[in-house]
């Protein structure tokens, strides 16, 4: 079966197409095949350094990609039997880039209702549990006035839905090119440039773009600022900083699943690659202003 290999760490033109030997059932097992993959930072900065990320270090080779959506094709015999020709989301962090899958943890399988697509699903992947993350830190935080850099991200995007409704004060900060798109996704908030951003006093500044650079400029002109960042750990300024990361809980998927049936929670989608495509994908994710998750399919 085909699947997508990081056998060094030279980036992304650096990945391999494979094909290795399908899953084999175990008794624990849910063996899935893959229809639709999320392209997410994680990968291309896992392909450049080891140490890139907090989750777990990577050692080589391996098949890239942490989650993954297919349908239920055989189910081991310690498994719950009714998941067999099912749509399923699945989490998989030793790898999901592959034609088959084999999941063997009960909590990192999801069944889909059938008004909630392949790529709706697929969206889910490292987006709304992280903007989760971020709307509990406002919660907990004191400050009415809430500045949020990269708000035209998929996160921001997934965030400032949470956000609603909401008796904060928001400042979605986007740069000129990236208005319209707000604008079409949002279309009831205002956005403002680092530019046109009021001077506002003891701001909370919610920092999913990670430039040191922005911060600075937004922290000289606001008063008192506080920062929470999931794009940078550490922020060298006197100012108050926090970071933060998605703390996995399966009934958040769970609840982000019902909420995209609902229509509650629109995944932000931009383009669609085939899987023999993946290094363009990638390449076009990291170049790009985010207009929404890429994603890549298998044509089986």
């Amino acid at each position: 079966m085909l699947a997508i290999m990081q056998t060094n760490f030279n980036g992304i033109d650096g990945l391999v197409y494979r094909d290795i030997p399908q899953p084999k059932l175990t008794n624990h097992g849910v063996l899935i095949k893959v229809t639709t993959l999320p392209v997410v930072p994680t990968d291309w900065k896992r392909e450049t350094n080891a140490h890139a990320t907090s989750e777990q270090l990577t050692s080589l080779p391996r098949t890239i990609g942490i989650g993954a959506v297919g349908q239920v094709v055989a189910v081991g015999r310690d498994r719950d039997a009714a998941l067999l020709h099912h749509r399923v989301l699945v989490m998989n962090p030793t790898g999901s880039y592959s034609a088959y899958l084999l999941s063997e943890n009960p909590a990192f399988i999801f069944p889909l209702p059938d008004d909630v697509s392949d790529e709706s699903a697929a969206a889910l992947t490292a987006g709304p549990g992280t903007a989760l993350a971020l709307k509990e830190a406002i919660e907990q935080h004191s400050a009415t006035n809430i500045i949020i850099t990269g708000a035209n991200s998929v996160i921001g995007l997934y965030l400032l839905q949470m956000l609603r409704p909401t008796t904060h004060h928001l400042y979605p900060v986007v740069s000129p090119s990236s208005q319209a798109y707000f604008h079409e996704q949002l279309p009831a908030l205002t956005s403002y440039t680092p530019e046109t951003l009021p001077q506002l006093d003891d701001p909370l500044i919610i920092d999913i773009a990670g430039s040191s650079a922005l911060l600075d400029a937004i922290t000289t002109h606001c008063g008192h600022a506080s920062i929470v960042s999931i794009a940078l750990m550490t922020y060298d300024s006197h100012t108050p900083f926090q970071f933060v990361h998605e703390k996995f809980d399966p009934a958040h998927y769970q609840t982000f699943i019902r909420q995209l049936a609902t229509h509650d929670l629109i995944a932000p989608i931009d383009r669609i690659f085939p899987v023999t495509q993946t290094k363009e994908a990638q390449h076009y994710a990291h170049d790009s202003h985010s207009r929404g998750r890429v994603l890549v399919t298998f044509n089986h």
